[in-house]
């Protein structure tokens, strides 16, 4: 069974999942970022203020927690990622590893989903993540959104 996850990633790189050359095919996170990820699954990708909208869906192929030195490699020196290696070094500062989700399969909504349409599919009230939020049948029937 495949689940569908929201993260919310600034806009700079969360356009480059969908970039037509070369797209990003690492998200790069702290800590014990998307522990319950599994190959299949889907991450819906939220570009924070401000541009505030849903953008598309990304197909889940590994999640690794990695030594630095590791990741940094894994990642083709930042080039998957999307980052130079000033922003990778000041992003995991103090830190011994890091988590690196491999995606794939990158599907750019036909029209991306403002945060205002998401607050009405799924109440006034809700915020975009901070980490990482698991969408219900509910809320995927809402947007429409294909798994």
């Amino acid at each position: 069974m495949t689940n569908t996850y929201l993260i919310s990633v600034r806009p700079t790189w969360a356009s480059a999942f969908f970039l037509a050359r070369n797209p990003k095919s690492i998200e790069l996170r702290k800590s014990n970022f998307g522990a319950s990820l599994k190959p299949g699954d889907t991450i819906a990708i939220y570009a924070t203020v401000p541009t505030a909208e849903l953008l598309g869906i990304v197909r889940v192929l590994k999640r690794e927690r990695l030594p630095l030195d590791r990741l940094w490699q894994a990642s083709q020196q930042g080039r998957l990622a999307k980052v130079s290696q000033a922003q990778f070094n000041a992003y995991y500062c103090n830190q011994e590893s890091g988590i690196g989700i491999w995606v794939g399969a990158a599907q750019l909504l036909p029209k991306p989903i403002a945060l205002s349409k998401l607050r009405q599919s799924w109440g006034d009230r809700w915020q975009p993540p901070q980490q990482i939020q698991k969408l219900t049948s509910e809320q995927l029937l809402a947007l429409n959104i294909a798994r």
